[in-house]
């Protein structure tokens, strides 16, 4: 059975199922497992019990809300597109300036960078 090959070109990308956006705010951790690495995130959020409770003071928890796992190649490349975008948004700050989108095709390695 021969192997299949990666493509070559740029891929199109499609949200048929509208995937949601996470907000993040909690501890995050990264785990690097022979070849593949780890995310997971969390968010902290009051006690659901505690704030239907009524409490004036609920306790606070962190939740796991997203794992990501991805070969530590891909991992890299997200490593250096995101800190490429905080330095522009930090070159940026002083000016008016829309969100910094970069994107990267792991496949044909073209891409804003």
């Amino acid at each position: 059975m021969p192997a299949m090959q990666p493509p070559t070109g740029p891929i199109e990308i499609a949200d048929p199922n509208n995937v949601p956006e996470l907000f993040i705010n909690g501890p995050f951790n990264v785990i690097n497992m022979g070849g593949m690495v780890q995310i997971t995130f969390s968010t902290v959020r009051p006690n659901a019990n505690d704030l239907f409770a009524g409490k004036s003071a609920p306790k606070f928890q962190g939740t796991v809300i997203c794992r990501l796992l991805m070969p530590t190649e891909l991992a890299q490349q997200l490593v250096r597109t995101l800190a490429d975008n905080l330095i522009k948004a930090a070159d940026q700050s002083a000016g008016i300036a829309g969100p910094a989108r970069t994107q990267y095709n792991r496949f044909s390695g073209d891409g804003e960078r």
